[in-house]
């Protein structure tokens, strides 16, 4: 049986995301088939943004890594 193991890895770390961009993220990561590793470090994202994406992170059975 040949199994295929595909790693994909997203870095997003120093662009200045804000709640609005971290809510945009939230949305993508309840359809995520892919991503594993999401870099999120030294951005603006706030407490709503933040909450946006432990709430999609909940859903969410593929992403490992979140920084």
């Amino acid at each position: 049986k040949n199994t295929q193991f595909s790693f994909f890895l997203g870095s997003l770390a120093e662009n200045q995301i804000s709640n609005k961009g971290a809510k945009a993220l939230a949305r993508s990561l309840l359809v995520n088939r892919s991503l594993m590793v999401l870099d999120l470090r030294s951005n603006c994202i706030g407490p709503t943004g933040a909450r946006a994406l432990g709430d999609a992170l909940k859903k969410n059975q593929v992403l490992l890594s979140l920084k």
